[in-house]
């Protein structure tokens, strides 16, 4: 198996400013992947000068490159596509991105904005091929809205069909595939399963629920862990692990519960 890098994410600390927290996401030795999201982290530049950076995640508040909007759209890419030098710029593999949200289908189709999602995408894989870095396309929850409702999409790319058909019509090498496990429980066993089985897939995301929303539990205080197993189910390809739960507190704990295993398998140092 290839080395693995494990990581956390500064979602953990997301409502204060990333210059606060380094210093605690650094000591605990391991990666980092910076949420770019405002005031967190952003607008550029990133204000990280800590220790491995592993990658960025785009900003996601107010941000859709599928919007049938123009100007929302347009907006969002240029945003993405700072985010995508951000990561040049601090050496960082890649930038973790969305896939975009449909329209009200009051208004117009759910499909109307995949062909946007598509173009959107190209146009983001295209600048991280020249600047050297890739980009991680995620997979989207479905989340209940209410105590008993069923988890529903309100993004592309919950359903593991519609993300591999999205990521295929990008058909670009810069582009390949972020596994959510929380977000992957949520859509659903069938999701789950595909995306484990996924070979595209070199980047997780490692978090804890209990299957209504994505709640970013500590791996292990959910019920993701009674059918996931770290060290064997992760697909071969997978060359980041990121433990992106809701705190540091619970980062930590989850850091101490991945099992040595799965670093030793994967060549963790």
């Amino acid at each position: 198996m290839a080395p693995v890098k494990l990581g956390i994410s500064s979602f953990a600390a997301v409502r204060q400013p990333l210059q606060d927290v380094e210093a605690e996401l650094d000591s605990m030795g391991v990666g980092v992947e910076v949420m770019c999201e405002s005031p967190h982290a952003w607008p550029a530049p990133v204000p990280w000068h800590g220790g491995l950076l592993i990658c960025l995640h785009m900003p996601i508040l107010g941000i859709n490159m599928a919007s049938t909007n123009p100007g929302i759209r347009e907006e969002s890419v240029r945003q993405v596509l700072a985010t995508v030098g951000e990561a040049a710029r601090l050496g960082a593999r890649g930038v973790v991105v969305h896939p975009g949200i449909p329209p009200y289908k009051e208004v117009l189709s759910y499909e109307r904005g995949l062909p946007y999602a598509v173009e959107s995408l190209r146009r983001v894989a295209e600048a991280a091929e020249a600047a050297g870095v890739e980009v991680y396309l995620e997979n989207m929850p479905a989340v209940s809205i209410a105590d008993g409702v069923r988890p529903m999409a309100f993004s592309y790319g919950v359903r593991y069909e519609e993300l591999r058909s999205i990521f295929e019509q990008v058909n670009h090498p810069s582009l390949r595939l972020c596994l959510d496990l929380g977000h992957a429980y949520l859509a659903g066993g069938d999701t789950l399963k595909a995306m484990l089985h996924d070979h595209d897939v070199v980047h997780v995301h490692v978090s804890d629920n209990h299957g209504w929303r994505d709640d970013h539990l500590a791996w292990g205080d959910g019920d993701i862990t009674q059918v996931v197993d770290l060290a064997r189910d992760l697909p071969e390809s997978v060359q980041n692990v990121i433990v992106e739960a809701a705190s540091l507190e619970a980062s930590r704990k989850s850091l101490e519960r991945i099992s040595k295993d799965l670093l030793s398998r994967r060549g963790q140092p």
